[in-house]
């Protein structure tokens, strides 16, 4: 095997891992935090707004994150980030309040997107086209291997006292191991000129705008599905298991869906994704509490719509190559950000306004809102390509 072909799948090992741990972080913190603020009575809406000031730092950091992945080796810039994020969390945990984790959540926000954008950037850098969809599934798949143990660790820490936070924070610091496989070596760069972030949006909107419903809707589930669980009459523990069984769902679907991208319309595929997510929704209040069908509910639902993201990442990388791809892969997590922002958002007012089972049908709108964009971007490729069709 050539050095350089070796270098390369050692890299794309690092960085998977080093996500896994990240995302598995990101599944314990927002139910966390989530659950430690409703303990002290805070009311929906401002857990809602807490969680937004989380996303606010994504689109914040977002405009200065291209020219730094220009200078700095991404890899590099990873491990200074877990390090620092480990100790926020140590503090996050000592002092348990509100108005307090306002600006602590803004900075743990900045420091988690600047690891997904450095992280996505490189994956996209590394995979080839022609296994760009499997390679991202297998990142996919792993990220929501982290997704789905979050919660299970949730369940034995506990979400009192220190011990979830001393959890947290050592799997974070663990993160920065596999990056040592990494080649510390900065983004290639390409003839392209480096373009403002509002340009690259509208080269690919409904690419990026994926992202943000998704995010919405993600961010919306991490934070309130225990409460909304609870609320239907299961216990913590089992909507937290519901929660795990969604991320396992992602892991183990996206591998065969990720394949089947590579040999279908990929926004075809999203579009058929976010209607079987809107019908998920719709089936949520009464498929949680069916027993053993909660589960399989659970898997079907996680894998559907964690594909979501997955094509989204695929398109980004099949759509921007060279200094575009930067921008790109900055844009679409700054997009992350602006769902985080959203989502919690208007689900926490929606469960305060009209009761805690309405959050399926308040995520379900915006979806509705965003399908008729992927529907018209696969038409309009399927007329162009019957165009060319016949010109042949």
């Amino acid at each position: 095997m050539p050095p350089s072909r070796y270098r390369r799948k050692r890299s794309l090992a690092g960085v998977i891992a080093a996500m896994a741990v990240v995302n598995l972080v990101y599944g314990i913190t927002f139910p966390l935090l989530a659950l430690v603020l409703d303990g002290q009575g805070v009311s929906k809406t401002l857990i809602g707004l807490n969680t937004m000031v989380q996303a606010l730092a994504v689109i914040v950091i977002a405009p200065w994150a291209p020219g730094l992945l220009r200078r700095v080796a991404p890899s590099r810039l990873m491990q200074l980030v877990t390090v620092f994020l480990a100790l926020l969390f140590i503090v996050a945990g000592l002092f348990p309040n509100v108005w307090f984790w306002f600006p602590l959540r803004f900075v743990i926000g900045a420091m988690t997107a600047m690891l997904w954008i450095c992280s996505e950037a490189l994956i996209n850098e590394l995979a080839e086209d022609h296994w760009r969809g499997r390679i991202i599934g297998i990142y996919a798949a792993v990220g929501a291997a982290g997704f789905a143990l979050g919660p299970l660790l949730l369940i034995l820490t506990g979400s009192d006292g220190m011990l979830p936070f001393y959890a947290t924070s050592g799997l974070i610091l663990c993160a920065g191991i596999p990056l040592f496989l990494v080649q510390h070596a900065r983004m290639a760069q390409h003839e392209e000129k480096p373009t403002g972030l509002w340009a690259v949006f509208w080269l690919a909107p409904t690419i990026m705008l994926a992202n943000v419903v998704y995010a919405a809707a993600a961010e919306s589930l991490m934070t309130f599905f225990p409460l909304f669980g609870i609320g239907l009459g299961i216990s913590e523990n089992f909507a937290l298991g519901l929660l795990t069984v969604m991320g396992l769902g992602t892991m183990i679907l996206v591998m065969p869906l990720s394949w089947l991208a590579d040999h279908v319309d990929r926004m075809g595929m999203l579009a058929a994704c976010v209607l079987l997510t809107m019908v998920g929704l719709l089936l949520m209040p009464w498929a949680v509490r069916a027993n053993a069908l909660a589960g399989a509910y659970a898997f079907l639902f996680g894998g559907v719509e964690g594909m979501i993201y997955t094509l989204g990442v695929i398109l980004v990388g099949e759509r921007f190559k060279g200094a575009l791809l930067a921008a790109a892969t900055t844009l679409f997590t700054a997009c992350w950000g602006a769902g985080t922002v959203i989502g919690p958002l208007l689900v926490g007012l929606g469960m305060d306004r009209f009761g805690g089972d309405r959050m399926p049908l308040v995520i379900l709108l915006l979806f509705a809102l965003y399908l008729p964009l992927p529907l018209a971007s696969w038409y309009r490729g399927r007329q162009a390509r019957h165009r060319r069709e016949e010109r042949l």
